[in-house]
C-alpha cells in the first residue's frame, strides 16, 4: 500500500527564519488573486475574465503561551521601538517525513498577536503575519515564483 500520502497536522513543523518554532497547534495560510470579469456590448457573459493583482500573503499560526517564548521572541513580532528598523523574515512549512517545504512565505511580517489565558485552561497565542510571496512545493521547486522580468521596484528611479 506504500506511505500515507496526504498532509497531516503531525508531519507538519512550522520553521521561521529557518529555525522550528514547536508551540504552534495551528497553522493556515491563503493567497487571493483579482480577477475582472470585463463585459462588453453585444454579449451577456464576460468577454474576458483579466487578472490584475496577487494579493499579500495572509498566515495565522495559533498555539500555545509559552513562558519566555511570546511572539517577539519566537516569531519576530517587532516591538514598537524597533518598527522604524523592521526587517522581513519567512515561514515555512515543513513535512518533517519528506522533509520537504510544503509551503513557504516570504517578504513577511507580524501585522499583529492575540494571547490570553482562562481558569481551568492552557494560556493561547495567535500571529497573524503578512508576506510578499507564497508559494506552495510545485513553485518552490520550480524555482520560486517571484515578479516576472521588468516588474517595477521600489528603488526604481532613485
Amino acid at each position: 500500500m506504500g506511505q500515507a500520502q496526504i498532509f497531516t497536522g503531525a508531519r507538519a513543523k512550522v520553521l521561521i527564519n529557518g529555525n522550528v518554532v514547536g508551540l504552534f497547534s495551528n497553522c493556515s495560510w491563503s493567497i487571493n488573486q483579482a480577477k475582472v470579469p470585463n463585459f462588453i456590448l453585444g454579449r451577456y457573459s464576460p468577454g474576458e475574465i483579466t487578472p490584475v493583482d496577487q494579493d499579500a500573503v495572509r498566515m495565522s499560526l495559533t498555539g500555545y503561551r509559552v513562558i519566555n517564548a511570546g511572539p517577539y521572541k519566537v516569531a519576530d513580532a517587532t516591538l514598537l521601538k524597533n518598527l522604524l528598523n523592521e526587517e522581513d523574515f519567512s515561514v515555512a512549512i515543513l513535512d518533517r517525513q519528506t522533509n520537504q517545504r510544503i509551503f513557504q512565505a516570504d517578504g513577511c511580517r507580524v501585522l499583529g498577536w492575540s494571547s490570553g489565558a482562562a481558569a481551568r485552561g492552557v494560556s493561547d497565542l495567535r500571529i497573524d503575519i503578512i508576506g510578499m510571496i507564497g508559494q506552495d512545493e510545485y513553485g518552490l521547486a520550480q524555482g520560486g515564483d517571484a515578479e516576472t522580468n521588468g516588474a517595477a521596484k521600489i528603488d526604481d528611479g532613485a
